[in-house]
């Protein structure tokens, strides 16, 4: 008679100490499970939720895999075009861009194939910018919604050139207008191709290194729009053109697109 109670004290003193211990070991796990989180939520798993990423494991699809191995090709094809028959096209971009002077233009600004190959680059900006878009906004990936991101970015982009065209014409400031014209025509195309091969990347790396990508990519974008803000305000400055102009400008065509792009992100 005296074995049970003694039996019964020490089941129930086990009892507790084992659920004890099963709680401290949930915990830690979750500790260890825990990783830290990007700025924008809808990263948050973002591989998880595109299909077909090339080193997916089980998830593999081939059907996106091809398509987007032929983007790829395609896009290497068009930069190395630009390489071999732009005749130093993009580095005039890039040293115009990141070392502009006062009354400087582009090589060969006027002629037929100055104005391919910028139409081309643009368009090789804009197409990475839009890829990049619907990796972050649209899982899982699907090129019709790149191709209709692509449609709205280069629509919003002719817009903003008619109204700084029009605004030019309006306050008699058409070299004003065209300055700003130059100063975002070469920021698209540098911030589009600066990023591209990280933006590619994304589809071909482990899961572990795209939040890595990700965050060279807002570092890399952050770096050109401060050039572009600083390049619009020496222009805007140099030409005299009212701070209240200028405020309207700032904010309505270049702050009011980032932010709503944020909100769209957050």
């Amino acid at each position: 008679m005296l074995d049970e109670p003694i039996d019964s004290v020490i089941t129930d003193s086990i009892v507790p100490v084992q659920d004890s211990a099963e709680r401290l070991a949930s915990l830690l796990k979750e500790a260890a499970s825990w990783k830290p989180m990007l700025p924008f939520d809808t990263l948050t798993n973002q591989v998880e939720l595109v299909e077909g990423i090339p080193l997916n494991g089980e998830k593999m699809n081939i059907e996106f895999i091809s398509s987007i191995l032929i983007y790829t090709v395609i896009y290497l094809v068009f930069i190395a075009l630009l390489r071999l028959r732009g005749r130093g096209f993009l580095t005039t971009v890039y040293t115009y861009f990141f070392n502009r002077k006062r009354g400087a233009s582009l090589q060969s600004e006027g002629g037929m194939p100055n104005y391919f190959f910028v139409f081309l680059s643009v368009c090789l900006s804009f197409s990475i910018l839009s890829i990049l878009l619907t990796f972050l906004m649209d899982p899982p990936f699907a090129f019709f919604h790149a191709l209709i991101y692509f449609l709205i970015i280069f629509g919003y982009y002719f817009l903003v050139l008619g109204l700084v065209r029009l605004f030019g014409w309006t306050f008699n400031g058409r070299h004003c207008a065209s300055e700003i014209i130059l100063n975002l025509r070469t920021s698209a195309i540098v911030l589009g191709l600066s990023i591209s091969p990280f933006v590619l990347a994304l589809f071909y790396v482990q899961a572990v290194a795209v939040d890595m990508l990700l965050y060279v990519i807002l570092g890399i974008g952050i770096i050109i729009l401060i050039f572009r803000f600083i390049r619009l305000i020496k222009i805007l400055y140099g030409y005299r053109v009212s701070i209240l102009y200028m405020i309207l400008y700032l904010c309505g065509l270049e702050i009011l697109p980032i932010l709503v792009l944020y909100k769209l992100l957050g």
